[in-house]
């Protein structure tokens, strides 16, 4: 569900980061969490360094917060599926949403 628009080779590069991760992770399989991360991990770019300001951190999360109220009080928004505090690329917290 978190896929859409990706064609073959993405998934390809997809089932390719999550082994990658199954790997550093000393698992013998690919699970759903080596696939989630790998798929926030395509999308939105690598890990960024954590926040360890706490006045930083609570106002990403309010912000991010805000987003997935919005969008849930919001008729006919995609519904919310994630939401984080890890920056990845740019972002310093992401909230992710599952196109229906």
């Amino acid at each position: 569900m978190r896929t859409p628009g990706f064609s073959g080779a993405d998934l390809a590069n997809l089932m390719n980061e999550a082994a990658i991760l199954a790997g550093r992770r000393r698992k013998e399989k690919i699970t759903m969490k080596e696939i989630d991360d790998s798929i926030d991990r395509i999308v939105a770019g690598m890990e960024g360094t954590k926040m360890t300001d706490g006045k930083s951190k609570i106002l990403v999360a309010y912000h991010e917060v805000g987003h997935a109220i919005c969008a849930t009080l919001t008729q006919g928004h995609d519904p919310v599926q994630k939401v984080t505090l890890v920056p990845r690329g740019q972002a310093r917290g992401l909230t992710w949403f599952i196109p229906s």
